[in-house]
């Protein structure tokens, strides 16, 4: 899934902003191939994103995690469900059914 399609125009544009000025700090960052899989936010959000079983939002290809989704509330608790959520990815996209 495009970001721009669910982000704001103004939070798109900054987010390229901020990665072609990072990418002159360090190299290859901003390379035309890479591929940004997420964003994350400065707290814990106060709401939470709904889910379903399978780690989904109700946007399909759109799997909200950690603190900024309000299924964690520290760096810990955050990487278990980036964890989680990436095994679920695994499941649906690759058909991978066995504990990972």
């Amino acid at each position: 899934m495009n970001m721009r399609e669910v982000l704001p125009e103004f939070m798109s544009e900054a987010i390229c902003e901020g990665m072609q000025a990072f990418g002159k700090k360090m190299k290859a960052f901003a390379h035309p191939e890479a591929v940004f899989t997420g964003f994350e936010t400065r707290s814990s959000s106060p709401v939470r994103m709904p889910r379903n079983e399978g780690y989904m939002s109700n946007i399909e290809g759109l799997y909200p995690a950690g603190e900024g989704a309000g299924y964690a509330g520290g760096i810990t608790s955050a990487a278990v469900d980036g964890i989680e959520v990436a095994e679920a990815i695994i499941q649906n996209y690759c058909g991978i059914k066995e504990n990972l």
